[in-house]
C-alpha cells in the first residue's frame, strides 16, 4: 500500500470547472455588494428628502412595514419557518438593529448625507470589538489601531468646535449616528452568531417586524398622512432598504470580509455624490480626509492575515 499522496492528475481534471465556478461566484458577490451600496445610498437620499415632511419614527415604521411584507412572502415561498431557530439571538439582533436604524434616520435628518454615512460606516470596527468581547474572538492590535483611526476620522467629519473652532456639525445628529454605528456593530456581531442556525431572510424578517412594532408607539404621536407622490417616496425607502439588505447578505456569503467591505465603500462615495447633486451639500477637504480615515480604519479591521 503506497504511503505517499495519490497522484494529482485525477482532481486536476475537474479543477478548471471548480475554478470557473469560484470565479463566477466571486463575480456575483461583487455585483451583489455594488447593489447593496447603491440600495443603501439611495435609501439615505430618500430618507433625507422625506425627513423634511415626516417624523423620523414614521419613516422607520413605513420602511419596516414594507420590508416585513416582502421578507415574510419570501420566507413562506421558501418553506422556512418565520419563527427561526435561535429566537433569543434573533430578538437581540433585531432589537439592536432596529434602534440603530432609528438613530441613523434621526442623524440623516440633521446632518449632510455624506457625513452621516461616513460616521455610520465605522460600524465594522465596533463589530470586531464586540465580537472579541461577546464571542471570544481574538482582538488583534490592528483592530485597536482601526478604532483610533475611525475616531479620528469621525472627529474630522464632525469638527467639534472645542477642537477646530468655528461651526461644527449638529451635535445631536453626530451623537445619533455614532450611537447607530455602535449598535449596528453589536447587531452584526449577533448576525455572525446566527450564521450557524438561521437563514438570512429570517434574520431580516425579525429586524423588520421588531422595528415596525417598536416604532408604532412613537410614530402614532406625530403621524403625518402621505399624499400624492409621498406614497411613492415612502415605498421607495422600503424597497431600497430591502435591496441593500439582500445585496449585503448575498454578497457577504460569496466574498471575503475584506473584499466585501472594500466594495462597500462605494456607498460613502455615492452618499457624498447624492448630497452634492440633489441636496446642495458642500464637500470640503476635512470631510474627505475624515472619510479616508474611516475607510482606512475598516480596511485594517478586515485585513486578512
Amino acid at each position: 500500500m503506497p504511503t505517499h499522496a495519490p497522484p494529482v492528475s485525477a482532481p486536476a481534471a475537474v479543477a478548471p470547472a471548480d475554478l470557473e465556478a469560484e470565479a463566477r461566484d466571486r463575480k456575483h458577490g461583487v455585483i451583489y455588494m455594488l447593489v447593496a451600496a447603491l440600495g443603501f445610498s439611495l435609501m439615505g437620499l430618500l430618507v433625507k428628502i422625506a425627513s423634511t415632511t415626516f417624523p423620523t419614527m414614521e419613516l422607520v415604521f413605513t420602511r419596516s412595514l414594507v420590508m416585513t411584507v416582502i421578507t415574510y412572502a419570501a420566507i413562506r415561498r421558501s418553506g422556512l419557518s418565520p419563527l427561526g431557530v435561535d429566537r433569543t439571538t434573533l430578538m437581540l439582533r433585531a432589537t439592536f438593529g432596529a434602534v440603530a436604524l432609528s438613530l441613523f434616520y434621526l442623524g440623516i435628518a440633521r446632518l449632510p448625507l455624506g457625513d452621516a454615512v461616513t460616521i455610520q460606516y465605522t460600524a465594522p470596527v465596533w463589530t470586531a470589538i464586540a465580537a472579541a468581547v461577546l464571542l471570544g474572538e481574538r482582538l488583534r492590535p490592528l483592530v485597536l489601531l482601526g478604532a483610533v483611526l475611525s475616531m479620528a476620522g469621525v472627529a474630522l467629519v464632525a469638527r467639534p468646535s472645542f477642537l477646530f473652532g468655528g461651526v461644527a456639525l449638529d451635535g445631536i445628529g453626530v451623537a445619533a449616528v455614532a450611537g447607530a454605528a455602535v449598535l449596528a456593530g453589536l447587531a452584526y456581531t449577533f448576525t455572525r452568531k446566527l450564521r450557524a442556525t438561521d437563514r438570512p431572510m429570517v434574520i431580516i424578517f425579525y429586524l423588520s417586524w421588531v422595528g415596525m412594532a417598536g416604532a408604532i408607539p412613537f410614530a402614532l404621536g406625530g403621524w403625518v398622512w402621505p399624499t400624492g407622490w409621498h406614497w411613492i417616496l415612502l415605498l421607495g425607502i422600503g424597497l431600497t432598504t430591502h435591496m441593500g439588505q439582500v445585496g449585503l447578505t448575498e454578497g457577504m456569503r460569496r466574498l471575503e470580509a475584506g473584499t466585501a467591505s472594500a466594495i462597500g465603500y462605494v456607498q460613502v462615495v455615492l452618499a457624498f455624490a447624492w448630497g452634492a447633486l440633489f441636496l446642495g451639500d458642500g464637500v470640503d477637504a476635512l470631510s474627505i480626509a475624515g472619510a479616508a480615515l474611516v475607510v482606512s480604519s475598516v480596511l485594517l479591521v478586515v485585513r486578512r492575515g
